[in-house]
């Protein structure tokens, strides 16, 4: 692939690309529709596979109404908030990574299907708000991924984006990407790393520093 512009921006999504809060995510729903649905037992695939768009899109599995979908999100939200950094780990090298794009004056930006209130613990806890000050939280925008909206509400954010690339872990992730026309890039720790493939990133890492070297070459 012939790259003509320089990449000078790196977006991420949070959940399962920046922080590992996947077991979190998974023991969140378990609770959940232990609660809401207790005569039906869902596999940890199951779960895995509801990982991704929003609670409230995940939740009509369950009821179409509103009133029970609202309180399915606030159970979920006070397990997941009340047992967040039993859980919750960086990926290695991710502040590594962070660090050295700075210092490459990279824009950086972070698109996730979490409401602000729910994405910033984690991000300010593992100082990710050190590095990354421009974000798509759900509600920034009317659309989510793969909808292109929530990235270009951070692109708008920078003053100069020549080539941005968007790293994620889902293939919400890099449908967003692709439909918002930007390059796209898979991670090996994906849990459902076989269907991120079939969506065809423009790159795929196997380590984050592997991004450092990603921007280097098309600078």
């Amino acid at each position: 692939m012939i790259i003509l512009q320089k990449i000078n921006t790196v977006l991420f999504d949070l959940d399962g690309t920046l922080v590992d809060s996947n077991e979190l995510i998974i023991q969140s729903f378990k609770e959940t529709f232990k609660r809401y649905q207790p005569n039906h037992n869902y596999s940890r695939q199951q779960f895995i596979e509801m990982i991704g768009p929003p609670l409230k899109e995940t939740f009509r599995i369950v009821s179409e109404e509103p009133k029970i979908i609202n309180e399915m999100i606030d159970f979920y939200r006070i397990f997941y908030q009340k047992h967040e950094f039993e859980y919750i780990s960086l990926y290695p090298n991710v502040i590594e990574t962070l660090e050295q794009l700075k210092k490459l004056n990279i824009n950086l930006g972070i698109v996730t299907t979490k409401f602000k209130e729910s994405a910033m613990p984690s991000i300010k806890h593992f100082q990710i708000d050190k590095y990354i000050k421009n974000y798509s939280f759900l509600g920034s925008v009317k659309e989510h991924k793969p909808s292109p909206q929530p990235i270009f509400h951070v692109l708008e954010q920078f003053s100069n984006v020549d080539l941005a690339l968007m790293v994620g872990d889902n293939p919400s992730d890099i449908m967003a990407g692709k439909n918002a026309k930007i390059l796209t890039c898979g991670i090996e720790w994906s849990l459902v790393k076989d269907k991120l493939i079939l969506t065809n990133p423009t790159f795929w890492i196997t380590d984050y520093l592997d991004i450092i070297d990603i921007v280097k070459k098309e600078r």
